[in-house]
């Protein structure tokens, strides 16, 4: 058994896994129609300036603090693009050639004569959708409750219209990224990827390779074809996309093993790192770390736990009621405004504002209660004056 490698499967799954519970416990969720966040049971409105700011803080520096100490293994260990990356390319590999490759950047597809069957595109179709629509639940998961998610998989005869075409298009956008984008989405469009190029360090975990054995390899091409981002572990850059997976190190050791040689790869922290204890390691690593940047993110801690230790509490009965409430309301004035939102075009925007003045006038009438009512009112008068406005200019 690879030492790295079921190790870092098991971290990807855990990692999915804990991805899914957090919103199912719970733990944190984005509600829309409230414009706040649901942490721990407490509502934090997005208008909650130090949990706002705090948030901030950590979202900007927690990124800079990996880069500076465990590198890429983020990427690695733990992404859910890449472990779903990694399964399909496997999944499709098995099914339609070591050489099928569906990437959007990939080389071209080249499929198997032997593995060119209609059953196997359907079953790695099949497989690719079924994946798509189970994460799309957990999509659904981090904006809507348990409850709510659970009756729209449970209840198929009233489902909401907008549930529906909202699970529908994320389905759509996850098959689509897993089926073709995969690792292309890694290298040109994620945001921490492009700031583990700006911030890498090699004091930061990384692998190294024994350049003094270089001739044990000498026509030895194992840890390449088994590199994850296709680059030469035996000559990794600062700019290269190696994302400390540790694959190549298994590929190295388990050729070595045969000769009862260690293998020439091996991860490393600092550029000095060789000879050391672990515990020298972290603490040469800590001491290049940018404290500033750890003194932000302390600060960012602090003042997201403030902002929600001090946001009044929720009665969950209360706030599922009025939940209730905010959806029951939306779905009638839907309905109610239908004709007129159909009248809503690039050629009509007359039209526009006199859904819009419908579906705001419908909301007061059907909460008369709600402390919003008299922007609601507004809001109705402000659009009606708009499309009066348009439909009196001559033409």
């Amino acid at each position: 058994m690879n030492p790295y490698h079921w190790k870092r499967k098991f971290t990807q799954l855990a990692v999915l896994v804990a991805i899914s519970l957090i919103p199912a416990l719970g733990l944190f969720r984005i509600d829309l129609a409230s414009a706040s966040f649901f942490i721990l049971g407490h509502q934090v409105p997005w208008s909650n300036f130090p949990f706002i700011i705090g948030l901030a803080l950590v979202a900007a520096t927690a990124p800079v603090l990996t880069y500076m100490t465990i590198g890429t293994v983020w990427c690695g260990w733990a992404c859910p693009q890449n472990f779903l990356s990694e399964w399909a390319n496997k999944l499709t590999f098995n099914l339609l050639g070591k050489r099928a490759d569906v990437r959007v950047d990939g080389a071209g597809m080249v499929v198997a004569s032997s593995k060119n069957k209609i059953v196997n595109w359907l079953i790695l179709g099949a497989s690719i959708v079924a994946v798509s629509m189970a994460l799309a639940l957990v999509v659904f998961l981090f904006f809507y409750t348990p409850s709510d998610v659970w009756n729209f998989v449970a209840s198929a005869n009233s489902r909401p219209a907008n549930m529906i075409v909202m699970y529908a298009f994320t389905s759509f956008l996850i098959f689509i990224d897993i089926a073709a984008i995969r690792y292309f989405l890694c290298d040109y469009g994620c945001l921490y990827r492009w700031g583990m190029r700006l911030f890498k360090t090699r004091d930061a975990l990384h692998v190294t390779y024994d350049a003094s054995r270089s001739s044990d390899c000498a026509k030895c091409n194992y840890c390449k074809t088994s590199c994850i981002t296709a680059i030469d572990p035996t000559n990794i850059r600062s700019y290269d996309a190696c994302i400390d997976c540790g694959e190549c190190i298994d590929s190295c050791n388990k050729l070595h093993a045969k000769s009862g040689t260690p293998g020439l790869l091996k991860f490393e922290l600092g550029e000095k790192g060789s000879g050391m204890t672990w515990k020298r390691k972290l603490g040469n690593m800590f001491r290049h770390l940018n404290w500033l940047v750890g003194a932000i993110f302390l600060a960012g801690c602090i003042s997201m736990s403030y902002g929600v230790m001090t946001q009044k509490t929720v009665d969950p009965k209360k706030l599922q009621i009025e939940q209730a409430k905010i959806q029951e309301v939306a779905h009638v004035c839907n309905l109610q405004c239908e004709k007129i939102q159909s009248t809503c075009n690039g050629k009509n925007i007359a039209g526009c504002y006199r859904a819009a003045a419908c579906k705001c006038e419908c909301k007061a009438g059907q909460d008369p209660m709600n402390a919003l009512v008299a922007s609601w009112k507004q809001c109705a008068k402000n659009n009606l004056a708009r499309a009066l406005e348009m439909e009196s200019k001559p033409k």
